[in-house]
């Protein structure tokens, strides 16, 4: 019986792995982390419409990273989960799932939790003393991610769970740890999710050993966790663009293969470490055409390692004033923005760069 088992569960493994691309490609939508805490929803942050999520699975992603405040889906720490914030995220699961897409679902934190003390709102980070006290725990995290799990872990159309968006600068605590603690909680919860770990120092994927060691650090028992580095190609590192592409290709005339080389350590250290990566985040201006190419020699670079990543970033409140958006330029979805081009060459293996259809005119 032992060896007709094995046998039933090799073949499962088999076939799980055939349907399951080796890695997936996609965009954040990006809108409900906006504005300051709390916030009044669809006037100061929004969970973004239906449309945006056919647009974009149509078009050939199948993952859509949807970065939200831990503040706001849960407004005391390790109380309830926020009924409302809750189910305008259902409602994205549900339109990612409807047309064949999955989610990311991102708490976008940067390591903390922003404490209302008095009258006024105070960021602080996780397993650090504020005004005398540690006012957020790592248990506080893990019950965060304990709920949330509770809520998705039978939801197929949820791809997995990112831990914590671009932790940085944790002053006493230690991240390694921390990251620990909630993976153990999840998994303590039956469920085997696959698990996206940002590292310190903004997740930023060069410098990526540097900031975080030359091991990795997850002790993970059902072994589906996946690291999580960012990568933009301005001078600082920091994805604002400040400078036009003349005056970055007057500083360094490499530039056109910049994103290549600072990708470089963060997929040299997961190969070193029999690891998976994902690039959470990546971008570049609208505007002049020759940053495409910088994005396109990226994604190649992903291509051959073959990684995962997210554009950032889409979602219906950035407008004509955000220039790294890919949203599309027009309320009818028909016109899209330049970086698309690229990015419809390198979607999912096993997926086609496909047409978004527009709703009729008569369906809202």
């Amino acid at each position: 019986m032992k060896f007709y088992a094995s046998c039933l569960l090799l073949l499962c493994t088999a076939i799980f792995a055939a349907d399951e691309p080796p890695y997936r490609r996609g965009v954040n939508i990006a809108g409900a982390e906006f504005g300051e805490i709390p916030g009044v929803r669809f006037r100061n942050y929004t969970y973004n419409n239906e449309e945006s999520f056919k647009y974009f699975a149509q078009k050939g992603f199948d993952v859509l990273r949807v970065p939200v405040k831990w503040e706001r889906l849960q407004p005391a720490l390790s109380g309830p989960l926020n009924a409302g914030d809750l189910a305008e995220l259902k409602k994205n699961v549900a339109w990612a799932k409807k047309y064949n897409a999955s989610v990311i679902i991102d708490v976008h934190n940067y390591g903390g939790y922003s404490v209302k003390i008095g009258d006024k709102y105070k960021g602080c980070l996780i397993d650090n003393v504020v005004d005398g006290e540690v006012r957020v725990k790592s248990a506080d995290f893990c019950d965060l991610w304990v709920k949330l799990s509770n809520e998705f872990k039978d939801e197929p159309a949820v791809y997995g769970y990112g831990l914590m968006n671009e932790p940085h600068g944790m002053g006493t605590a230690d991240w390694k740890v921390i990251s620990n603690a909630a993976v153990a909680a999840i998994r303590g919860n039956s469920d085997t999710k696959t698990i996206f770990v940002g590292g310190e120092h903004w997740s930023n994927a060069s410098g990526w050993e540097k900031h975080n060691g030359p091991t990795a650090w997850i002790k993970d028992p059902a072994e589906n966790t996946i690291y999580e580095a960012h990568c933009y190609f301005d001078a600082d590192n920091s994805g604002s663009y400040k400078k036009t592409y003349e005056q970055e290709l007057a500083k360094n005339p490499k530039l056109p293969m910049l994103g290549r080389e600072r990708v470089t350590d963060f997929i040299s250290w997961c190969k070193k470490n029999n690891v998976r990566g994902f690039l959470g985040e990546f971008a570049v201006p609208r505007g002049d055409a020759r940053w495409n190419e910088v994005l396109e020699n990226f994604m190649l670079a992903l291509d051959e390692a073959g990684f995962g990543g997210t554009y950032w970033a889409a979602g219906t409140y950035w407008g004509d004033g955000y220039p790294m958006s890919i949203h599309p330029a027009d309320k009818n979805y028909s016109v899209d923005r330049p970086q698309m081009e690229v990015m419809l060459k390198h979607v999912s293996p096993g997926h086609t760069a496909g047409t978004y259809a527009p709703a009729p005119a008569t369906q809202k």
